[in-house]
């Protein structure tokens, strides 16, 4: 008797889609993995219909900025199991909360003439909604990660991302230190598991994976005042949503 498939869906809220597309780009490697999953809904993927139901895994993209949106996140996590999010819009606010950091009726009238009758909420992460068990991070999600750690929610396990810096892929890559060049990098109080891939194009880390946990956020705080102005360390912790995590430490 074959073994019953989990089931899966991948939802989009509102987002630019990169993170699913990074799933399409792992090619047969992604197929094989979905080969042995039930794949209830993933629009990107198929044109049927999700007819609702229970589900094993439930897997969001994007931020909740509709009311739409909130409808059908607080659905899925009713039908799921387990919630992944999937990358930095949903599980940061990504780069569409920089709105919340303008003021917000001035902005919205850049684009509409009549602004009374438009949603304008702020922009929240995802887990202020529902419950999240699991996060990959990224903007997008490293691929890799993904084929990594994905298998263990199908064995009915949640996995645990190691506490390492951006640093440590740094060195295993053989890269100079960007901030011993002078250069802005928030690489030391990011999670790792991006493969440094901007600190290697010799760009400093803007932090798209967020704070890990034991980051010493003061140090790297202090370092970076010699470096940048208070108001471009702001608009670089704005960018991908890392800047309300930074303001909870006292300077």
């Amino acid at each position: 008797m074959k073994p019953k498939l989990k089931k899966i869906a991948i939802v989009s809220l509102t987002s630019c889609e990169g993170c699913q597309f990074t799933l399409f780009d792992l090619g047969e490697k992604f197929l094989d993995l979905m080969s042995n999953v039930e794949m209830i809904d993933f629009r990107l993927f198929e044109d049927e219909k999700d007819k609702g139901g229970k589900l094993d895994i439930g897997i969001v993209e994007g931020s909740p900025m509709t009311k739409d949106n909130i409808k059908t996140l607080l659905k899925l996590r009713k039908r799921s199991k387990f919630l992944i999010v999937l990358g930095n819009c949903a599980a940061m606010g990504g780069v569409p909360e920089i709105k919340n950091y303008q003021q917000g009726k001035a902005t919205i009238k850049q684009v509409y003439k009549h602004v009374q009758e438009i949603f304008n909420p702020e922009i929240k992460e995802v887990n202020n909604f529902v419950k999240v068990d699991f996060v990959f991070p990224g903007c997008p999600i490293s691929g890799d990660e993904f084929l990594k750690y994905f298998p263990e929610f199908l064995a009915g396990n949640i996995p645990i991302i190691q506490d390492q810096s951006v640093c440590i892929e740094c060195r295993k890559k053989g890269n100079k230190c960007l901030l011993l060049e002078n250069k802005p990098c928030f690489g030391p109080i990011i999670l790792g598991g991006c493969d440094a891939v901007c600190p290697t194009s010799r760009m400093g880390c803007q932090g798209c994976r967020g704070l890990r946990k034991s980051g010493n956020i003061k140090t790297i705080r202090c370092m970076l005042k010699k470096i940048m102005t208070d108001q471009e360390f702001e608009n670089t912790t704005e960018i991908y949503g890392l800047r309300d995590d930074v303001s909870k430490e006292k300077f």
